[in-house]
């Protein structure tokens, strides 16, 4: 295990792929739309399972279940593109000692990823109410 820089998400290192911000939220939109065409899929073909979600349940009972899903996706990109470039701010407000010099980037690749992950997962999830 190696302290260096190199080693982050920027700049070439060992997980460089990844690291521009088209690429991120490629990852966070696709894992959000396997959770939201798991989600569509699911509640198609099954009457006993219904959406968790209070938000999502919601913009359902609104708009449709195609058309509030979609809404959903938009919400939780946006919310998650906010939240990643945060960390930009973060490092413009607090002290110099406080945040190390490639702060943003690795929060960003991070939050990104992670919720892309996440979203992927619980579209996994989802499908796995059809077996």
């Amino acid at each position: 295990m190696s302290n260096d820089a190199s080693t982050y998400a920027v700049g070439g290192g060992r997980f460089a792929v990844g690291a521009d911000r088209l690429t991120l939220l490629a990852v966070l939109v696709v894992g959000k739309l396997l959770d939201a065409v798991s989600t569509v899929t699911v509640l198609s073909l099954r009457d006993d399972v219904y959406e968790s979600m209070w938000l999502t349940r919601t913009l359902m009972g609104e708009f449709g279940m195609v058309e509030g899903v979609l809404v959903t996706v938009v919400l939780a990109v946006v919310g998650v593109v906010l939240l990643a470039e945060s960390g930009a701010v973060v490092a413009r407000l607090v002290p110099d000692e406080w945040a190390p010099d490639r702060y943003p980037a690795v929060f960003r690749v991070v939050t990104y990823c992670s919720a892309g992950v996440w979203y992927g997962c619980l579209g996994v999830h989802n499908v796995s109410f059809l077996f």
